[in-house]
């Protein structure tokens, strides 16, 4: 059983219910489950937010209460004006706090002046990723934040990277944004590892787009790490065996493919992906641990999922259902890779990321097929079963039914609202503080790095020169 369901924006597409739907649906209502029949069934297959829902029952609630108490409206207003002296202090407080947060850390990202590097590659680049992983390793600064007064007072943040692809009509370049008082630690540090590149500023293409919904027609995103927690990496560079620099013939770069679709781009095509990151300084409670007893995220939450897979492995002993896994002694390839990574990754570096990309085109050439493939953009890396994938959320993923927005309004708010969250590269700070994750160098070197000599996309533009330092005997 199937209907066919319009897009916002996009052709009709065939939606099929099958019969894993019904069961599903039909065990979320006995179970009573009301979190996940809201999330899933409402959610995902009908396609109404959890706040319309929630909105919907409170009115109903209201008004049956309402019907049976006539002057409710007056006695709830009475309620609120009469308790107002013990509530309205602390949300006053409260809600201060946070606009003096918001303000005073707003004011200090406008004090920074930022920068867009492109960098050009040569001809003659045959390193690893594990050169990029030393590059984002100096990145990892954690400066501005020493005290409480420089956090809540002057309103410092860490600094804010990102790195960059874009592609003009099929012309991609490879840029890195900063601030200007981090540019010769950025130089430095890929210069170190990449001295045949080219850092050259250039003049920030985001910022000189202006979105027409009447001439621009766009596809714009969000990706998370799923379906499991940050702990579970994607595929890295190491697992494509990159690490050990084989022969340029012999190397299968992911980044490659991603390359040669943006190299494919009609002129009236445009696709931004953009990858900002901080350094990783997330904390936790520590679990079972006193209200006080903080941990690093990361690392702890890396320690709890490879316990969970050793449990789930050797069972629990004290259950005689369970006693014979402790005998057992049979390795799963999927338990083995799982614990590897994992430990791998947590030696190194972590950084809070986000990443967005975005498909534009006049609508004379948008293509739905085009948009489809830039949606799953990062597919080459996943390995959703027992590790994770960069999957597509928020922005304008998830308008998916006409009822989600039925003047076309919605779909044109999120993408302005889009670009201006990218023009400012914002995503940990006001006036744009959204969902991130935590992965490591390790996963940030494999979905942007230089291009190897072997990676031959069209669109992208080499030097030709190759440079060298003046002899240093030279007369002055």
């Amino acid at each position: 059983m199937g209907f066919a369901i319009p897009g916002v924006g996009k052709e009709k597409e065939l939606h099929v219910v099958t019969s894993g739907d019904l069961r599903g649906f039909v065990n979320e209502v006995f179970h009573l489950d009301f979190h996940t029949f809201i999330e899933g069934t409402v959610g995902n297959f009908f396609g109404i937010s959890r706040g319309a829902v929630l909105s919907c029952m409170f009115v109903g609630l209201f008004g049956a209460l309402w019907h049976l108490i006539p002057n409710l409206p007056l006695f709830a207003f009475a309620w609120i004006v009469g308790t107002m002296p013990l509530w309205l202090p602390v949300f006053a407080i409260i809600g201060g706090w946070k606009a003096w947060v918001w303000y005073i850390h707003a004011q200090f990202l406008t004090s920074k002046k930022p920068l867009l590097l492109e960098m050009k590659m040569a001809r003659n680049t045959v390193k690893s990723p594990r050169g990029m992983e030393a590059v984002l390793s100096q990145l990892w600064i954690d400066a501005s934040e020493t005290t409480f007064m420089d956090r809540k007072w002057m309103g410092a943040v860490r600094p804010v990277f990102s790195l960059e692809i874009a592609s003009f009509g099929g012309e991609v370049h490879f840029y890195i944004w900063t601030w200007e008082a981090y540019r010769s630690i950025v130089e430095a540090s890929f210069y170190a590892q990449y001295p045949e590149v080219e850092l050259i500023p250039a003049e920030d293409y985001a910022s000189k787009f202006h979105y027409d919904p009447a001439e621009t027609m766009c596809y714009v995103t969000d990706y998370r790490l799923e379906p499991k927690s940050d702990a579970y990496p994607i595929k890295t560079y190491i697992e494509f065996e990159l690490d050990k620099d084989p022969k340029e013939e012999y190397k299968v770069d992911p980044l490659a493919e991603i390359t040669d679709l943006m190299s494919n781009l009609k002129p009236q095509e445009q696709v931004w992906i953009q990858i900002v990151f901080t350094c990783d300084k997330d904390n936790r409670r520590v679990p079972g641990g006193h209200w006080w007893e903080y941990e690093a995220r990361y690392p702890g939450m890396v320690h709890d999922e490879i316990e969970k897979i050793r449990r789930e492995l050797v069972g629990n002993p004290d259950s005689p259902d369970e006693k014979w896994k402790s005998y057992s002694r049979v390795q799963l390839y999927r338990v083995n890779e799982q614990i590897r990574l994992m430990e791998r990754n947590m030696g190194k570096h972590s950084f809070n990321v986000g990443v967005r990309a975005a498909y534009m085109g006049h609508p004379s050439v948008f293509s739905g097929a085009q948009q489809g493939k830039f949606k799953w953009l990062f597919m080459p890396f996943a390995n959703k079963y027992y590790l994770n994938q960069l999957r597509p959320r928020r922005w304008h993923t998830p308008f998916d039914y006409p009822w989600q927005d039925l003047w076309g309004k919605r779909w044109s708010l999120m993408a302005e609202r889009f670009f201006d969250c990218y023009r400012r590269r914002q995503h940990f700070y006001p006036p744009y503080q959204l969902p991130h994750n935590t992965v490591t160098t390790e996963t940030l070197a494999t979905i942007w790095h230089p291009l190897s000599s072997g990676v031959q996309s069209p669109g992208i533009q080499r030097i030709t020169a190759k440079k060298a330092e003046a002899p240093p005997n030279l007369p002055k």
